[in-house]
């Protein structure tokens, strides 16, 4: 009898916690509102790396379910860096990456892909910025790209880039 009232008490407080945890609303159940920082297209402005710092600091982050007011989001005097999508090919929710302080020079900026609710599958950059360099979240060794447009990361940085610095390589 001992032994069924101990498996009983554990089958009891299994059971609890199934109910608290499997039926706890998640925080991805809400619908987001258009201007938020939640959506499927964001605008995102960054200043360049500041001494001591590892990354752009971001200055502001707006997105929408909307594609078409994404990019409309941020001031025309911000300059357009790289729009990273979620899928190869440029498709899926995609992220706008505005440079605060002008176009890509030699010191470029620095960007935390956790700006972006996606991983980055594919990528456009503009204003000088042809030089790329990203670091992944699970391997030491970075992956460089050159030119304008990757229509698709490879296999080993797919869904797998941390940061991403873009810079004039030229």
């Amino acid at each position: 009898m001992r032994l069924s009232t101990r498996t009983a008490a554990m089958v009891s407080v299994a059971a609890s916690l199934v109910g608290i945890v499997g039926f706890s609303p998640s925080a991805s159940a809400s619908v987001p509102a258009s201007g938020s920082e939640d959506g499927t297209y964001c605008s995102v402005v960054v200043e360049r790396v500041k001494p001591g710092e590892k990354v752009s600091r971001v200055k502001s982050r707006t997105c929408s379910d909307d594609r078409t007011t994404a990019a409309p989001m941020t001031s025309s005097a911000r300059t357009l860096l790289i729009t990273w999508y979620q899928h190869a090919g440029y498709g899926g929710g995609m992220t706008h990456v505005y440079g605060d302080y002008g176009p890509c020079d030699r010191s470029g900026y620095v960007l935390d892909a956790g700006m972006s609710r996606y991983m980055i599958s594919s990528f456009e950059t503009y204003n000088s910025c042809d030089g790329q360099m990203a670091s992944l979240n699970d391997d030491p060794n970075p992956v460089y790209y050159y030119g304008y447009a990757t229509e698709y990361v490879g296999d080993r940085a797919n869904d797998n880039i941390g940061a991403i610095k873009v810079w004039d390589a030229l």
